[in-house]
C-alpha cells in the first residue's frame, strides 16, 4: 500500500533531533545516496582485483578512504580518482601504515566504468574496506 507524503515526513521526524548543547542535527538511521557508498572484500592472492567501480559518464570524480588490514597490519590511505572518459588518475594521500605497503592502487576505465584496482601485496588474507563519495560530471 503507498504510503502518504505525510506520514513519510513524519517518519523521517522520529529520527532527527537537535542537540543544544553541542549545535549538531543528530540523525538516528544512516543516510542513504546514490553518492556514497562503503564495501568491503577479502583478497588472498596477488592478483589485481577491482574494489569498486563507478559510472563514468554520470560521474567525474571519487574520493576514497580505503583500511587495509593484514593480521595486525594496517594500511590506511586516501585516494581520489579523476578521468576524461578514456583514460583514469589516481592520487594516492594520507598514507598511514604499520610497516610496509599491504597493497598498491591504481585505476582505469573499463567499459562504461572508471575502477579502483588494487593489487595485495602478499597472497595473505588480506581485507580491504573503503568508504567513497562521488562528484557528477
Amino acid at each position: 500500500m503507498p504510503r502518504s507524503l505525510a506520514f513519510k515526513l513524519a517518519e523521517i521526524s522520529r529520527h532527527i533531533e537537535y542537540d543544544a548543547t553541542n549545535d549538531d542535527i543528530v540523525v538516528s538511521k544512516e543516510l542513504v545516496s546514490s553518492r556514497r557508498k562503503s564495501g568491503s572484500t577479502t583478497t588472498t592472492a596477488t592478483t589485481q582485483v577491482a574494489l569498486d567501480t563507478f559510472a563514468h559518464a554520470t560521474f567525474s570524480t571519487a574520493r576514497y578512504i580505503v583500511s587495509v588490514t593484514q593480521g595486525s597490519d594496517y594500511h590506511s590511505t586516501e585516494l581520489v580518482i579523476s578521468h576524461n572518459g578514456s583514460s583514469a588518475d589516481i592520487l594516492e594521500y594520507g598514507i598511514l601504515k604499520s610497516g610496509s605497503d599491504l597493497a598498491t592502487f591504481s585505476a582505469d576505465i573499463s567499459g562504461a566504468n572508471a575502477r579502483l584496482l588494487i593489487t595485495p601485496a602478499s597472497s595473505s588474507s588480506t581485507v580491504f574496506k573503503f568508504d567513497r563519495q562521488l562528484v557528477e560530471s
